[in-house]
């Protein structure tokens, strides 16, 4: 109330002839009003905002901070919000926009007695027709010859332990790729091989015509040329 008649008072001091207040300058401090956050109202208020919130609302606004969880908890809210339905269903009940019982149960929104033993009637019979086709099913070796399930999914044909079908084609990837491990392998191995025996042709070939001792020769009046130390260098490195 002391608020409400400061405010009064500062719209008094409005000039009539110039349109304006006549002191503007205290009117913009009195008028700036500080940031209140929800927690930080009084939990009557909060008990009254709470109270027209639906139930899947509560439960969100209860889990964001245990002083709000507290308050979503208390009975007296439950009792408002008890005391607000009766005061609230019966004009909803008997107002004329309300579908009848005829449009709930075409909806399926109402169930009738008859509506739950049709439905429980159903499920047993749909059960008793699986397991019947279960029980005529071809055994999983029958599958297996008409390629319909892998052989690796019957135990004793395709290994020590059948495998679930979904995990045959992970298996066989996994295989694979062993294989061609493998594979990579060999092929670097053998080829190694042959660079290395070809190599050895060369350098065969190479001492059998002379090519290494005319190159040793050329290194050495190469060093003899540029000083004594450094042939002696060059014939401790490539000698």
């Amino acid at each position: 109330m002391a608020a409400l008649s400061g405010s009064s008072e500062q719209a008094g001091r409005f000039d009539a002839k110039n349109g304006t207040h006549a002191d503007v300058p205290e009117l913009r401090r009195n008028t700036s009003r500080t940031v209140v956050l929800l927690v930080d109202l009084p939990n009557e208020i909060l008990l009254e905002i709470l109270g027209y919130l639906d139930v899947a609302e509560l439960l969100a606004t209860s889990r964001t901070s245990h002083h709000l969880r507290r308050l979503s908890l208390a009975p007296i809210l439950h009792h408002l919000r008890l005391r607000h339905t009766r005061a609230v269903l019966p004009p909803m009940l008997t107002s004329p926009a309300r579908p009848s019982l005829a449009d709930l149960m075409a909806r399926h929104i109402f169930l009738t007695h008859t509506t739950v033993v049709s439905r429980q009637l159903a499920r047993s019979l749909v059960s008793i027709r699986l397991a019947r086709r279960l029980a005529a099913r071809p055994s999983p070796e029958a599958l297996a010859q008409r390629c319909v399930l892998p052989a690796e999914c019957v135990p004793g044909a395709g290994g020590p332990a059948a495998i679930a079908p979904a995990l045959v084609a992970r298996r066989r990837a996994v295989e694979r790729e062993r294989v061609k491990d493998g594979l990579r392998r060999w092929v670097g191995s053998v080829w190694m091989g042959e660079v290395r025996e070809r190599e050895e042709c060369v350098r065969r070939w190479e001492e059998s015509v002379g090519v290494g001792r005319v190159w040793r020769l050329r290194r050495f009046w190469e060093g003899l040329g540029r000083g004594p130390a450094q042939v002696q260098v060059a014939e401790t490195v490539h000698g």
